[in-house]
């Protein structure tokens, strides 16, 4: 900020263009009938080029619309594509159990119900899925931390399910 380049000169003046080229882009609500929340997430494998951390990313969807989204650098280094996917997957899935707080004040209708959350995981292969559903033990997998299983668990109990789609 105290001495700009040419350089950010050259990203203000892109952002001004991409804002004026879609200033009549919105999100729209309703547009669909189904009433479901559905979480899509992705996640890039070390692309980060200063330190090698991968970044999730999640979008929540209801009635058609984002109501919750997120990308960022994950804590902790990864050493694989699935183990990357895995740990962004438990990322949408704090989220989710977080998302009925959203309309539990009291002039909502009625509170947004998650009985089974159904993530949609843009993966290059089925890995990270079968992990999930899968519960023996996995030798490669053994360095995960404790934390990153919560998954698991709640596959287990039928309160989340995976499912592939393509890119």
């Amino acid at each position: 900020m105290s001495n700009p380049g040419r350089k950010h000169w050259e990203a203000v003046k892109h952002i001004l263009r991409y804002v004026r080229g879609t200033k009549d882009a919105h999100l729209t609500f309703g547009s669909n009938n189904s009433t479901d929340v559905k979480g899509y997430n992705d996640s890039d494998y070390a692309r980060n080029m200063d330190n090698r951390k991968s970044t999730s990313s999640y979008v929540f969807t209801h009635c058609g619309g984002a109501i919750s989204w997120r990308s960022k650098l994950q804590e902790c280094m990864t050493l694989s594509t699935t183990e990357a996917k895995y740990i962004a997957t438990l990322d949408e899935v704090k989220e989710a159990i977080w998302l009925p707080r959203l309309s539990t004040d009291s002039s909502a209708k009625r509170r947004l119900d998650l009985p089974t959350l159904t993530i949609y995981n843009n993966c290059d292969s089925l890995s990270t899925i079968h992990l999930i559903r899968n519960l023996m033990y996995h030798a490669k997998m053994k360095h995960i931390e404790v934390q990153f299983h919560h998954i698991r668990e709640l596959a287990i109990e039928k309160k989340l399910e995976v499912w592939k789609i393509d890119t």
